[in-house]
Protein backbone atom coordinates (compact mmCIF):
# COMPACT_ATOMS: atom_id res chain seq x y z
CA UNK A 1 0.00 0.00 0.00
CA UNK A 2 1.31 3.38 -1.20
CA UNK A 3 -0.04 6.49 0.64
CA UNK A 4 0.32 10.22 -0.89
CA UNK A 5 -0.23 13.07 1.52
CA UNK A 6 -0.89 13.66 5.63
CA UNK A 7 -0.86 9.93 6.10
CA UNK A 8 -2.31 10.40 9.99
CA UNK A 9 -5.97 9.94 9.34
CA UNK A 10 -5.27 6.84 7.55
CA UNK A 11 -2.83 5.37 9.93
CA UNK A 12 -5.71 5.74 12.25
CA UNK A 13 -8.42 3.82 10.07
CA UNK A 14 -5.27 1.43 9.67
CA UNK A 15 -4.84 0.93 13.47
CA UNK A 16 -9.01 0.60 13.65
CA UNK A 17 -8.67 -2.04 11.04
CA UNK A 18 -5.67 -4.16 12.67
CA UNK A 19 -7.15 -3.78 15.96
CA UNK A 20 -10.56 -5.60 14.93
CA UNK A 21 -8.33 -8.17 13.21
CA UNK A 22 -8.92 -6.99 9.64
CA UNK A 23 -5.16 -5.89 9.13
CA UNK A 24 -3.05 -8.89 8.50
CA UNK A 25 -0.41 -10.62 6.81
CA UNK A 26 -0.55 -13.58 4.33
CA UNK A 27 0.00 -16.14 7.36
CA UNK A 28 -2.97 -14.52 9.55
CA UNK A 29 -0.65 -12.22 12.01
CA UNK A 30 -1.51 -8.79 12.58
CA UNK A 31 -0.05 -6.03 11.84
CA UNK A 32 2.01 -4.56 9.05
CA UNK A 33 5.60 -5.76 8.40
CA UNK A 34 7.94 -3.95 6.63
CA UNK A 35 7.47 0.32 6.62
CA UNK A 36 8.92 2.44 4.97
CA UNK A 37 8.61 6.50 5.87
CA UNK A 38 9.84 8.92 3.71
CA UNK A 39 8.61 12.47 5.84
CA UNK A 40 9.20 15.97 4.72
CA UNK A 41 12.91 17.36 6.05
CA UNK A 42 11.42 20.33 7.47
CA UNK A 43 12.83 22.68 4.12
CA UNK A 44 10.28 25.61 4.54
CA UNK A 45 9.60 24.91 0.58
CA UNK A 46 6.92 23.90 -1.85
CA UNK A 47 7.55 21.48 -4.30
CA UNK A 48 6.32 21.20 -7.27
CA UNK A 49 5.56 18.29 -9.77
CA UNK A 50 7.25 17.82 -13.23
CA UNK A 51 4.09 19.50 -15.13
CA UNK A 52 4.62 22.23 -12.44
CA UNK A 53 1.89 21.14 -10.03
CA UNK A 54 1.58 21.24 -6.95
CA UNK A 55 3.26 18.59 -5.03
CA UNK A 56 3.77 18.95 -1.34
CA UNK A 57 4.72 21.48 0.75
CA UNK A 58 7.20 21.13 3.34
CA UNK A 59 6.53 24.30 5.90
CA UNK A 60 6.38 22.92 9.02
CA UNK A 61 9.94 23.12 11.05
CA UNK A 62 11.56 23.06 14.71
CA UNK A 63 9.55 21.84 17.48
CA UNK A 64 6.84 21.92 15.25
CA UNK A 65 8.49 19.43 12.65
CA UNK A 66 9.24 16.99 15.59
CA UNK A 67 6.11 16.57 17.11
CA UNK A 68 4.41 16.12 13.54
CA UNK A 69 7.33 13.04 13.38
CA UNK A 70 6.64 12.06 16.62
CA UNK A 71 2.80 11.57 16.28
CA UNK A 72 2.83 9.54 12.87
CA UNK A 73 5.78 7.20 14.80
CA UNK A 74 3.58 6.31 17.78
CA UNK A 75 0.80 5.27 15.14
CA UNK A 76 3.29 3.85 12.87
CA UNK A 77 4.59 1.36 15.86
CA UNK A 78 1.16 0.18 16.64
CA UNK A 79 0.85 -0.81 13.38
CA UNK A 80 3.91 -3.09 12.88
CA UNK A 81 3.60 -6.45 13.30
CA UNK A 82 5.35 -7.87 16.31
CA UNK A 83 8.16 -9.48 13.62
CA UNK A 84 8.14 -5.92 11.44
CA UNK A 85 10.63 -3.54 10.54
CA UNK A 86 10.20 0.24 10.35
CA UNK A 87 12.60 2.40 7.96
CA UNK A 88 12.80 6.13 8.69
CA UNK A 89 14.23 8.38 5.74
CA UNK A 90 15.72 11.20 6.73
CA UNK A 91 18.96 14.18 5.61
CA UNK A 92 21.28 15.48 8.16
CA UNK A 93 19.13 18.35 9.33
CA UNK A 94 16.73 16.15 11.70
CA UNK A 95 18.83 13.34 11.69
CA UNK A 96 19.69 13.36 15.68
CA UNK A 97 16.48 14.82 16.71
CA UNK A 98 14.94 12.49 15.00
CA UNK A 99 16.61 9.36 16.57
CA UNK A 100 16.36 10.19 19.85
CA UNK A 101 12.17 10.51 18.99
CA UNK A 102 12.67 6.88 17.65
CA UNK A 103 14.68 5.79 20.18
CA UNK A 104 11.97 7.04 23.41
CA UNK A 105 8.70 5.60 20.51
CA UNK A 106 10.95 2.27 19.49
CA UNK A 107 13.18 1.57 22.43
CA UNK A 108 16.72 1.72 21.38
CA UNK A 109 17.34 -2.03 22.54
CA UNK A 110 15.20 -2.59 18.89
CA UNK A 111 17.41 -0.10 16.81
CA UNK A 112 18.49 -1.72 14.03
CA UNK A 113 20.71 0.09 11.54
CA UNK A 114 21.99 3.38 10.57
CA UNK A 115 21.80 3.10 6.93
CA UNK A 116 24.43 6.02 4.85
CA UNK A 117 22.73 6.94 1.82
CA UNK A 118 25.40 8.07 -0.56
CA UNK A 119 24.50 10.32 -3.49
CA UNK A 120 27.04 9.77 -5.97
CA UNK A 121 25.95 12.33 -8.30
CA UNK A 122 26.64 15.13 -6.47
CA UNK A 123 29.83 17.03 -7.19
CA UNK A 124 32.04 18.81 -4.68
CA UNK A 125 31.46 22.56 -4.92
CA UNK A 126 35.18 24.01 -3.95
CA UNK A 127 33.29 27.29 -3.99
CA UNK A 128 31.27 26.53 -0.74
CA UNK A 129 33.83 24.25 1.19
CA UNK A 130 35.68 21.06 0.15
CA UNK A 131 32.51 19.27 1.52
CA UNK A 132 28.99 18.46 0.17
CA UNK A 133 26.02 17.37 1.31
CA UNK A 134 25.75 14.24 -0.39
CA UNK A 135 24.38 11.77 1.86
CA UNK A 136 20.64 11.06 3.31
CA UNK A 137 19.97 8.74 6.16
CA UNK A 138 17.79 5.98 6.60
CA UNK A 139 17.06 4.83 10.42
CA UNK A 140 15.55 0.95 10.90
CA UNK A 141 13.76 -0.43 13.74
CA UNK A 142 12.11 -3.61 14.98
CA UNK A 143 8.81 -3.48 16.82
CA UNK A 144 10.40 -6.12 18.76
CA UNK A 145 14.30 -7.78 18.71
CA UNK A 146 12.20 -10.91 16.64
CA UNK A 147 12.03 -9.25 13.20
CA UNK A 148 12.05 -10.85 10.27
CA UNK A 149 15.30 -9.89 8.00
CA UNK A 150 16.24 -10.83 4.38
CA UNK A 151 19.83 -10.62 3.73
CA UNK A 152 20.50 -7.98 1.18
CA UNK A 153 22.32 -8.89 -2.48
CA UNK A 154 24.73 -7.05 -4.39
CA UNK A 155 24.22 -6.50 -7.82
CA UNK A 156 27.19 -7.07 -9.90
CA UNK A 157 27.14 -2.99 -10.58
CA UNK A 158 27.13 -2.39 -6.85
CA UNK A 159 29.73 -5.40 -6.02
CA UNK A 160 31.98 -3.42 -8.65
CA UNK A 161 31.75 -0.09 -6.74
CA UNK A 162 32.90 -2.07 -4.06
CA UNK A 163 35.51 -4.62 -4.58
CA UNK A 164 37.54 -4.99 -1.79
CA UNK A 165 35.91 -7.93 0.64
CA UNK A 166 35.84 -8.75 4.49
CA UNK A 167 34.28 -12.28 4.31
CA UNK A 168 35.11 -12.72 8.00
CA UNK A 169 32.41 -9.38 8.68
CA UNK A 170 30.49 -10.11 5.64
CA UNK A 171 31.22 -6.48 4.52
CA UNK A 172 32.61 -4.81 1.06
CA UNK A 173 34.18 -1.61 0.78
CA UNK A 174 36.26 0.39 -1.57
CA UNK A 175 39.55 2.68 -1.21
CA UNK A 176 38.79 4.81 -3.92
CA UNK A 177 37.42 8.34 -3.21
CA UNK A 178 38.11 10.29 -6.42
CA UNK A 179 35.61 13.55 -5.96
CA UNK A 180 36.85 14.02 -2.35
CA UNK A 181 40.30 13.91 -3.73
CA UNK A 182 39.80 16.35 -6.63
CA UNK A 183 37.72 18.54 -4.35
CA UNK A 184 40.88 18.52 -2.04
CA UNK A 185 43.01 19.11 -5.01
CA UNK A 186 40.90 21.80 -6.42
CA UNK A 187 40.68 23.50 -3.16
CA UNK A 188 44.09 23.72 -2.67
CA UNK A 189 45.17 24.99 -5.94
CA UNK A 190 42.54 27.95 -5.71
Amino acid sequence: MLIFGDNLQVMKSLLELKKTGKLCNADGTPGVRLIYIDPPFATKQEFRGSQDQKAYQDKIVGAQFLEFLRKRLIYLRELLSDKGTIYLHLDQKKLYQAKQIADEIFKESVFRNHIVWYYTNKIPDSRKGVFTVSTDHILTYGKTRDVISTPLRLSERSRSKFPNSAKSMGKRYTTRTPAVKESISNAQKG
